[in-house]
């Protein structure tokens, strides 16, 4: 049987880490109160003041000792777990990534760094070691200047593509000192095959899962070693991605960024309600004002919309075991709130089946520039460009004052959440 593996000359052959930030945002707190990180106990919460604020990160001890994780909600934190409750300072923790960013990027340059998410980036060093030794080297010795400059613990996974490496860092680095692991071609059989459970494979949801599984595949070696054109017949491109993966290769480069093309960028907004939402005007008025986001940020990038989307995610899964569902709908291209309100309204009223609901969002697909406007035959001409002018009249105010400074009706209500959310950074306190 052929096997990607047969031509070595084709694999992807760099040297690639992936650096993550070791409970980021709880070390953070824990350097804050003059704690060494992974010795604290510490549980970083969104909304201290609800019961239903939920844990953003938590210190190692805290996840070992009481299973406290991303997700845990308050009320599961009982008084009996020695357990200090932490807010959250997103401020700090932006310009703390910034600050490791600029000290990894002195082991490599910029154009070879990427930055995944606040807490964890790739770094390409392949061209790097004549100044700095090998790839343990230059982990180990990263590592120690993070430490020493942040007091910010470091793990990293090494591969010859960002895949291994992300699958390294998460697999092995993380699991104990020095906090590093190399995974390579040689080890897949070792490493990457002996990883059983298909959800705990980069790039692999639940979803996914449970459509291999139903085509008899249930662990990353099985996968590996299935018909790549059925799977690829079943999942189109994504299941070549995935035929690949399960044997280690990814031909990404990360000098080479990816760019959407404009038509197919989105812009949306969506949140995490920190109690349970059960009547329409309470669900609506956020909604609503999370439709006037998304319309201020359609203006603001000279844009409209076409296809308009509203998801809703349930407190708990509801008779058939859905945690939630989406809609969308197409209206003439629009940057207007008061549109953008009108279908979602729609949309919510006629899918909302009295759910208590803690999560909403909102998007606008199909973009297009504003060459023209297709006014209906009811549509009052001097009135659109009144309401247009409005609009773009409020956008300049909170621009320069702040959202607060002008806000609409039902934002005042108790159900409201932008006001208070406009302070804060990421959706959480700065």
């Amino acid at each position: 049987m052929a096997t990607p593996f047969d031509d070595p000359s084709r694999l992807p052959v760099r040297d690639i880490m992936c650096i993550d930030c070791k409970s980021f945002f709880a070390s953070t707190e824990a350097i804050r109160r003059g704690e060494y990180p992974l010795a604290a106990k510490i549980a970083v919460l969104s909304r201290e003041e609800s019961s239903g604020g939920l844990i953003l990160a938590a210190s190692p001890d805290t996840k070992r000792d009481y299973s406290v994780k991303l997700g845990t909600r308050k009320y599961e934190i009982k008084p009996n777990m020695d357990i200090e409750l932490a807010a959250p300072h997103m401020g700090d923790y932006i310009r703390l990534n910034y600050r490791i960013s600029q000290i990894v990027q002195q082991f490599t340059d910029e154009q070879h760094c990427f930055i995944y998410s606040i807490d964890e980036m790739f770094a390409d060093i392949t061209h790097s070691h004549a100044l700095y030794g090998s790839n343990d080297e230059i982990a180990a010795r990263m590592q120690d200047k993070i430490f020493k400059e942040t007091g910010i613990v470091t793990t990293v996974g090494m591969g010859p593509n960002p895949l291994m490496a992300k699958l390294a860092l998460d697999n092995a680095a993380k699991v104990q000192a020095p906090w590093r692991a190399y995974w390579g071609y040689t080890d897949v059989p070792t490493t990457l095959w002996k990883i059983n459970s298909l959800t705990d494979f980069w790039s692999i949801g639940a979803k996914t899962a449970t459509k291999l599984e139903r085509m008899g595949i249930h662990s990353i070696y099985d996968l590996a070693h299935a018909d790549r054109q059925r799977i690829k017949q079943k999942f189109g491109v994504l299941g070549d991605a995935l035929y690949f993966h399960s044997w280690g290769i990814d031909y990404s480069d990360l000098a080479k960024r990816y760019v959407p093309r404009s038509d197919n960028r989105g812009y949306g907004n969506s949140q995490v309600l920190m109690r349970d939402y059960t009547t329409a005007d309470d669900i609506e008025t956020v909604l609503f004002e999370i439709a006037d986001q998304v319309a201020s940020r359609l203006r603001k990038h000279n844009v409209l919309g076409e296809i308009i989307g509203i998801s809703v995610g349930f407190s708990e899964p509801d008779e058939h075991g859905r945690s939630g569902w989406s809609a969308q709908t197409k209206v003439d291209p629009t940057n207007e709130t008061n549109d953008l309100i009108r279908a979602v309204r729609y949309l919510f009223e006629s899918r909302w089946q009295g759910n208590a609901l803690r999560n909403l969002g909102v998007r606008a697909n199909r973009i297009s520039k504003p060459s023209t406007f297709q006014l209906s035959l009811f549509t009052d001409d001097k009135r659109h460009e009144a309401n247009l002018k409005l609009e773009r009249t409020i956008d300049q105010i909170r621009s320069r004052y702040g959202y607060k400074a002008i806000v609409r009706g039902y934002s005042k209500k108790d159900s409201g959440t932008a006001i208070d959310r406009s302070s804060l950074v990421g959706g959480h306190q700065a």
